[in-house]
């Protein structure tokens, strides 16, 4: 993407988000081009965020959508806990570096928080209201993926933002939301260069044929995305 497409109106609205951000300024400006391009070559479907986190970048995607006057509907899912414990396809504790449990305990008891990226709903609620968001139609599901996702159901989706840090994280919402993505539509991976979230994206599109999948890589932040063929 292009940063230099960027007025000078958007990087005082991004400015007011950036403090709150895991990423970088340019991880911020990269999500709500993305979103831009989305609303520009109208591409139906609501935007999705999985691993909200304190929010930055959701609203960076719904600055998007104040700018156009897009009314489409967002949900912001999270465990609002933070992240998850990792497990034996991660190479580390996002974060912290060294596990801090077994790997290979089953997976609901690896289901709690690692303390890293913890953020309530009611405070991403609060940041959305002071960086004047408060008429973007957001939907909050609050719980681990594993819990959530299977039980929700949206039928088109125009960008899915991913930012669960880990394998297990990642595979769940590629299994339960990539095939509601519509064609055009963005696919936005925050921690591609995990070594456990690169491993899920791959053998997810090998999985389902689609390993044709342009990936780009955002060299200034490590994240990657593609449009859905």
């Amino acid at each position: 993407m292009n940063y230099e497409d960027l007025t000078t109106a958007d990087i005082a609205l991004l400015d007011r988000c950036q403090g709150s951000a895991y990423t970088t300024l340019q991880g911020v400006y990269h999500t709500f081009l993305l979103a831009q391009t989305i609303i520009q070559r109208k591409i139906p479907g609501v935007f999705v965020e999985c691993g909200v986190a304190n929010g930055a970048n959701a609203g960076a995607m719904a600055f998007a959508l104040f700018k156009h006057g897009d009314r489409r509907e967002f949900y912001l899912i999270d465990s609002f806990q933070g992240i998850p414990l990792a497990g034996p396809r991660d190479d580390a504790q996002p974060g912290i570096g060294p596990f801090i449990a077994d790997v290979n305990l089953p997976l609901e008891e690896r289901l709690r928080s690692s303390g890293m990226s913890v953020a309530s709903a009611d405070s991403v609620r609060s940041n959305m209201a002071r960086w004047g968001l408060s008429s973007i139609d957001f939907h909050y599901v609050e719980g681990w993926f594993q819990h959530t996702l299977p039980k929700i159901i949206i039928p088109e989706i125009a960008m899915l933002r991913l930012d669960g840090d880990l394998y297990e994280s990642t595979m769940c919402c590629l299994e339960h939301l990539y095939p509601y993505v519509s064609p055009g539509g963005c696919v936005l991976i925050d921690d591609y260069g995990l070594a456990g979230c690169r491993a899920a994206v791959h053998e997810y599109l090998e999985r389902t044929s689609c390993p044709e999948q342009d990936i780009r890589v955002e060299v200034d932040y490590g994240a990657s995305y593609w449009f859905k063929t």
